[in-house]
């Protein structure tokens, strides 16, 4: 990650898809091209709509990882 561009974090905690999903459409439309953008959700659907959102759109799953309900997912924005 360059040094210019810091990490976006989206707190989804507690909404259900499709919101998880549309807060972090929301936010790579503010990003610039290879940025970070850390989703934190807890619908147990979230990493794998991700997975497949970002399939589609052409952005890179970078991490998923999940404590205690909670998953922080990393995306980069492509």
């Amino acid at each position: 990650m360059k040094d210019d561009q810091s990490m976006i974090e989206v707190d989804s905690k507690f909404k259900s898809c499709p919101g998880p999903i549309i807060d972090l459409s929301e936010a790579v439309k503010n990003a610039k091209k290879g940025q970070i953008i850390r989703l934190i959700a807890t619908d147990p659907a979230s990493p794998s709509d991700v997975k497949e959102w970002t399939a589609q759109v052409g952005h890179k799953v970078l991490k998923i990882s999940e404590e205690k309900g909670v998953y922080e997912i990393d995306i980069e924005v492509g």
